[in-house]
């Protein structure tokens, strides 16, 4: 039998490329759309503290494993955002998908070889589903980027699109100016692509081919009217609405509005379930306010495993919500974190 292998948050550290989290957790979402069965939605509990732990389940047969990733925050909601005054260590947990047997725990926040100090919430498992689920759905052609967001989120989604895409300008707006200012730099040098901080959100949203919002805004950060035909958008904020039930905050968290919502050709998702169970803002109300309907919406799993199409014209306006993340996706970079690890002779071994 073998050893049950112990990662800890030193080994870890910019352990995969960006390209490489994608292309597995790409394997994930493809075997999950085969398969409905081999994921559950995300559950979130908050205690009074504001403290909030989740569970994300899935299962990777392809590369032998299922398991769960778990991770846990201090959550504080101010007026228009959301902050995090402590992160603490996201843990995942392996078992072999033939036997049961437990095959590795890894602790802390994995990060790629690009932005190996960057820390954000699970933030390359994030970033590289939605380069996923942008790769389905935005124009082959599009090289014009205009993201919302300076920080680790945003950090980590440039670098997973400019993965997917031949991303040649990119522009840039947060309510910082200083934070859009470094991020230009950091990025643009890091990445040889020329990056624009601008100073309104219509300049990011206009004369691009992608819209990234990668923030940890609570109201909509630009306005669906100024969409443009042929334009693509990825939206990354999920649910608050643990925090609206227990009485820390009055309304849901939204990243868009309803009239990107509207306007949408095609609308793909990470999960229909989850958006249902969370009643999450920018896709349940919309649906209870008779904006769209459920059946617009389409999962990316099916898209990748070639049971449901995407885009299907270049002028069409798509969306890509992120809209929490998959236990399928954290099991299959987890596979591929403990495999590099094993490789490399590291980790610590328990004979439990």
């Amino acid at each position: 039998m073998a050893k049950t292998l112990l990662v800890l948050p030193g080994d870890i550290k910019g352990v995969v490329t960006m390209s490489e989290a994608i292309e597995a957790i790409r394997a994930g979402f493809l075997e999950w759309g085969k398969d409905p069965e081999i994921n559950a939605p995300r559950r979130r509990i908050h205690v009074p503290t504001g403290v909030r732990v989740s569970v994300h389940q899935g299962g990777a047969p392809g590369v032998g494993v299922t398991g769960l990733m778990t991770h846990c925050e201090w959550v504080k909601p101010m007026s228009g955002h959301q902050v995090y005054p402590r992160l603490n260590h996201p843990v995942i947990v392996l078992y072999d998908a033939a036997e049961g047997e437990l095959k590795g725990i890894i602790v802390g926040e994995i990060t790629c070889s690009e932005l190996p100090d960057n820390i954000a919430v699970t933030g390359v498992r994030t970033a590289a589903t939605s380069a996923v689920g942008t790769d389905v759905l935005a124009r082959k052609d599009s090289e014009r980027l205009g993201i919302f967001g300076s920080r680790g989120q945003a950090k980590n989604h440039l670098v997973a699109l400019a993965v997917i895409r031949k991303i040649k300008e990119v522009k840039v707006y947060s309510p910082n100016k200083e934070n859009r200012q470094n991020f230009a730099e950091e990025m643009g040098s890091l990445l040889n692509i020329n990056i624009k901080p601008v100073s309104s959100p219509k300049e990011a949203a206009q004369g691009v081919d992608i819209i990234l919002s990668a923030t940890n805004s609570s109201v909509s950060v630009f306005d669906g009217n100024w969409l443009e035909p042929g334009v693509h958008v990825t939206s990354i904020v999920g649910s608050n609405v643990g925090l609206v039930k227990g009485g820390f905050v009055k309304a849901k968290r939204r990243e868009i509005d309803d009239t990107t919502i509207s306007r949408s050709d095609v609308i793909g998702i990470a999960s229909i379930q989850q958006a249902v169970q969370d009643e999450q803002g920018d896709i349940f109300d919309p649906v209870e306010r008779g904006i769209i309907r459920w059946e617009q919406l389409i999962e990316i799993g099916p898209i990748i495993a070639g049971k449901r199409e995407g885009r299907t014209r270049p002028e069409q306006i798509t969306l890509f919500k992120n809209n929490a993340g998959q236990g399928v996706a954290d099991v299959s970079l987890g596979a591929l974190v403990l495999k590099k690890i094993k490789n490399k002779g590291h980790g610590q071994a328990l004979d439990i």
